[in-house]
């Protein structure tokens, strides 16, 4: 399951440590969102629902005011690297264009 990962670990129950089982753990790792390839921010989220994630940032911060403006939301690299998914590139639909504030 995405977003959920496995280690080891000793349960101490009423002082006496029972044998190390696997258990399930929430992973989080950075998401670096990209507006037409600028750099925007880098957050930490548990994996999956990448996308949504980005284009709810995006809306959040004004970049875009509607699904419309969106035409292309896409992990950047090659699933084959280290680190891939954890960047994300939104690229604008047609006749739209990115606003984003201070230049950042």
């Amino acid at each position: 399951m995405k977003g959920v990962g496995q280690r080891q670990v000793r349960r101490i129950a009423g002082g006496v440590a029972e044998p190390a089982t696997d258990d399930d753990v929430v992973v989080e790792e950075p998401l670096e969102i990209r507006a037409a390839g600028e750099t925007l921010a880098i957050t930490m989220r548990t994996p999956g629902h990448d996308r949504e994630l980005a284009v709810g940032f995006l809306f959040a911060e004004g970049v875009i005011a509607s699904r419309d403006d969106v035409g292309r939301v896409a992990h950047c690299g090659r699933p084959d690297l280290e680190g891939y998914g954890n960047t994300i590139d939104v690229v604008p639909g047609p006749g739209a264009a990115f606003e984003v504030a201070g230049g950042r």
